[in-house]
């Protein structure tokens, strides 16, 4: 094709700049559905399989590994049986463990689970948030980003928790909590927790018998609690100084003795653990397995999640039955306008081959003007799914927790491998009938 019948194709084009454009909004728009689609089954899976990636062992009473994962991490269902205190320690201590974070599970605040774990826990499982956080108090709280944005809370509003995971428990109101932290989202089912110390989480069920309490816990047992979590940051800011780890340590222990009548093993409904290093997961998970004093199991989170989302596979099927409408979609209405412009044009394309262009000529024209419908949409749609991106950044993390990712990703550019192949072979139909129309085409006036 030479210069001339390059300056006639851009007229033709700047001549129909309006219906062209409506053609390219139009298929640009598939396109930015089709990515953002993509977007969002990525981001969903990813959530999904990395809530708790810090973590390489989930360890719990012994029964079904998606049972205890749904249960200790998305606040589903329930465990058999709780663990005891001492089991949780003798598989701290084991060689291969390098930290270990318990949580208490069973109370709730309108309709928010309530987690009663450590310090631990902003340490390692919430290693991207809040990691230098420590509970100030007993009864203290520290806030998922989702139920501080729900419920509306700041630090230093005061709530009471309910016994139970539904409406019909009974109000701790005997106790209240402090809002001490709203944490940094994560995009983790742990958005939509509310955290307690698991010191606060034993005290509250002290007294406690069949779902109602029977006895409240007194003034001067709260004032102990406090003065032991005191005595345990004293200890943990001073480790290195002897003589006031010696002076503190025996704080530690009046307070320890004060409610240890208050104390008895605790119950814990799971426990996560991280490793030295992770090559012994599975022996550690034999060892855990062979445990005498109590029936546990380890569960590797990974292998689990990955088992759940292939039970759930419905939501990734669904997914990709609606990738393959909208590339259908697309596909169907470039192939639709590229017919019905060539329709409309037979007088233009009849006089050209009157003045004696040849035919490869108008199907080179056909050919090119699709290339730039095709290119010009796939940009723009790329364009389009970036600012959605940005736009709907805030809202898919509040509403749904999920974290938007910025720019296009590469593995949707095999997009390109379906629209402009597809948008040449659309001009064969096209091309076929004007090779055919004979000269006098379009010319005619009909009457």
């Amino acid at each position: 094709m030479n210069s001339l019948s390059l300056n006639l194709l851009l007229r033709s084009l700047y001549d129909r700049r309006f219906s062209l454009s409506l053609i390219v909004l139009a298929l640009a728009a598939a396109v930015a559905l089709f990515i953002s689609v993509q977007n969002v089954q990525r981001m969903t899976r990813d959530g999904f399989e990395n809530t708790i990636a810090n973590v390489d062992l989930v360890v719990a009473s012994r029964g079904s590994d998606i049972q205890v994962l749904l249960n200790a991490v998305f606040g589903i269902g329930s465990t058999n049986s709780l663990m005891d205190a001492q089991s949780v320690r003798d598989i701290a201590d084991l060689p291969e463990m390098a930290w270990h974070v318990p949580v208490s599970l069973g109370d709730s605040h309108r309709g928010f689970r309530v987690i009663g774990t450590t310090d631990a826990m902003f340490a390692h499982v919430l290693a991207d948030g809040d990691q230098r956080y420590r509970f100030n108090k007993v009864f203290s709280v520290a806030l998922g980003a989702d139920v501080a944005a729900r419920l509306n809370y700041s630090p230093g509003d005061r709530l009471v928790l309910q016994h139970g995971l539904g409406d019909y428990g009974a109000a701790h109101d005997d106790l209240s909590f402090e809002v001490d932290r709203i944490l940094q989202r994560t995009s983790t089912p742990f958005d939509r927790a509310i955290f307690i110390p698991l010191q606060a989480s034993e005290a509250i069920h002290r007294g406690w018998r069949g779902g109602r309490r029977v006895i409240s816990l007194k003034p001067e047992h709260i004032d102990a609690l406090n003065r032991h979590k005191e005595a345990e940051h004293q200890l943990e800011g001073h480790e290195h100084d002897d003589d006031l780890e010696h002076d503190h340590h025996d704080h530690h222990n009046d307070a320890r003795s004060e409610t240890e009548h208050m104390h008895g093993p605790t119950g814990i409904d799971a426990v996560f653990f991280g490793l030295k290093d992770q090559r012994s997961v599975v022996q550690v998970q034999r060892e855990i397995a062979d445990y005498e004093a109590e029936n546990l199991m380890a569960v590797i989170p990974g292998i689990t999640l990955s088992r759940i989302w292939q039970i759930i596979g419905l939501v990734d099927r669904g997914f990709v039955a609606i990738n393959i409408l909208i590339i259908g979609l697309v596909l169907l209405s470039m192939v639709s306008m590229t017919v019905l412009s060539a329709d409309n044009r037979r007088r233009e394309m009849s006089i050209l081959r009157a003045l004696g262009a040849a035919p490869r000529l108008l199907v080179g024209m056909l050919t090119l003007e699709a290339l730039f419908i095709s290119i010009s949409a796939l940009v723009l749609g790329i364009v389009f799914a970036g600012g959605l991106s940005l736009v709907a950044r805030d809202i898919l993390s509040a509403q749904f927790g999920l974290m938007s990712e910025q720019g296009f990703a590469f593995s949707d550019a095999y997009l390109a491998l379906y629209l402009v192949p597809t948008a040449l072979l659309a001009n064969i139909f096209p091309a076929v009938r004007l090779y055919r129309n004979s000269i006098n085409d379009g010319i005619m006036v009909k009457r």
